[in-house]
């Protein structure tokens, strides 16, 4: 029996993200810790710029979403600003990051079906537009519930909180 690599038989692994084996080196170790806390960063970054900007192009904002078609569109606008600010910070910091995680996953297919209904336009420009927007929210929302699946893994406040005896789901074990 061949015996693989510890790097090659981690890659190779399907049934469970965090297994490592015990000869798995340490700098290879060290990096996979590294990127939970940088697939966080990346993910939110987006949702709290974004948020942000509701609130700061508030009147810019409700107008295009009284165009696309969307109820009380000045109330929707601060709304969905505050969940994404909530959200976004709840998956950097990791904690309660599964919440936050599922409520910008609801929050991108809500919008993608409400905002960027590309089968409804016209102007074939537009219609390609909003296709792209529409397939972003639906893949952006595939990742937010892998973070409401896995968990926000390592270097989170979620951890910090478990590790100091504060009880609680093992964190980075998916849901079952």
């Amino acid at each position: 029996m061949a015996v693989r690599p510890p790097i090659r038989a981690y890659l190779e692994n399907d049934t469970d993200p965090s297994a490592l084996r015990e000869d798995t080196p340490e700098a290879w170790r060290s990096f996979m810790g590294l990127l939970a806390p940088l697939g966080r960063l990346l993910f939110s970054v987006i949702f709290i710029t974004s948020g942000l900007n509701h609130f700061i192009q508030l009147q810019a904002l409700t107008a295009y979403a009284q165009a696309s078609g969307v109820p009380d569109p000045r109330t929707a606008v601060l709304v969905s600003g505050g969940v994404l600010v909530v959200g976004g910070l709840c998956v950097l910091l990791g904690t309660f990051a599964r919440l936050g995680a599922a409520m910008l996953a609801v929050f991108l297919v809500a919008s993608a079906i409400m905002v960027h209904h590309f089968w409804k336009m016209d102007d074939p420009v537009q219609a390609q537009n909003n296709l792209i927007h529409f397939m972003k929210n639906l893949s952006m929302a595939g990742g937010a519930l892998l973070i409401v699946y896995f968990g926000p893994g390592p270097f989170s406040l979620s951890r910090k909180k478990r590790e100091a005896g504060l009880g609680g789901m093992k964190l980075g074990a998916p849901l079952r």
